[in-house]
C-alpha cells in the first residue's frame, strides 16, 4: 500500500480515513494502537495517544511498511507527521467510537436539549453552554478551540470568540483552567 487515495482533492500527507482502523485495545479509550494511512506515504502509522492532558498527545508510535520494500531510514523517521497522526487518531476516538457519526460530523448537545432554538445572534445561556461545549469538545479531539468555534458559528472573528469564552466563564459554563486542566471534571461549573 503506497498511500493512494481515490479522492483527486487528496494532497500528500492527508490521512485516508477508510484505512483507519482500531489494532488492539478497547473501542472508544486511548489505551490501544489505531492505525492510519496517510496519501503518498508508503508506511502505515500505528499510534497511541494519551488524552488526559489539556490536549492529546504521541505517546506510541510503529511504522508498518507497506510493502516489502519500504525501507525506514532517517529520512523517513524525519517527515513523520507526529501532530497530524495525533490529531487524526484523537479525532477517530472520540468521534467515531465513542459517537454516532463519522469523523468530520460535529455533535451539539444544544440541539437534543433545546431543538427549538435556533442559532442567530442571540446570546443567551443556551449559546454560552454550546460555546463551551464546543471548546471543551475540540479540545477532546485535537482540534484547536478558538478555531473550532468560529468554523461552527462562521463568520466570526477570533476577538469574538474570545469575548465569548470570557463570558462563558463568568456565568460557570465554562471552567476558568478549560483550556489547561488535565481533568475531564467540571466541577465548580454550571455545563449540564
Amino acid at each position: 500500500m503506497d498511500g493512494d487515495n481515490p479522492d483527486m482533492d487528496a494532497i500528500k500527507g492527508d490521512v485516508i480515513p477508510e484505512h483507519t482502523r482500531r489494532v488492539s485495545g478497547r473501542k472508544g479509550s486511548d489505551n490501544g494502537l489505531i492505525e492510519l494511512a496517510l496519501v503518498g506515504h508508503p508506511h502505515r502509522y500505528r499510534v497511541r495517544i494519551d488524552s488526559s492532558g489539556p490536549v492529546p498527545r504521541l505517546v506510541e508510535l510503529h511504522l508498518v511498511p507497506g510493502d516489502d520494500i519500504a525501507e525506514i531510514d532517517p529520512a523517513t523517521i524525519r517527515a513523520v507527521p507526529v501532530r497530524r497522526l495525533t490529531k487524526a487518531a484523537a479525532r477517530f476516538v472520540s468521534l467515531t467510537e465513542r459517537g454516532v457519526g463519522v469523523a468530520g460530523d460535529v455533535y451539539d448537545a444544544t440541539d437534543l436539549e433545546r431543538p427549538d432554538h435556533r442559532s442567530g445572534r442571540k446570546l443567551d445561556d443556551v449559546h454560552y453552554r454550546q460555546v463551551a461545549r464546543l471548546l471543551l469538545w475540540a479540545r477532546e479531539i485535537g482540534e484547536p478551540p478558538r478555531d473550532f468555534v468560529r468554523e461552527q458559528f462562521k463568520p466570526v472573528s477570533v476577538p469574538t470568540v474570545d469575548r465569548w469564552i470570557a463570558e462563558a466563564k463568568r456565568r460557570k459554563f465554562l471552567p476558568r483552567d478549560w483550556a489547561t486542566s488535565t481533568s475531564t471534571s467540571t466541577e465548580g461549573s454550571e455545563i449540564r
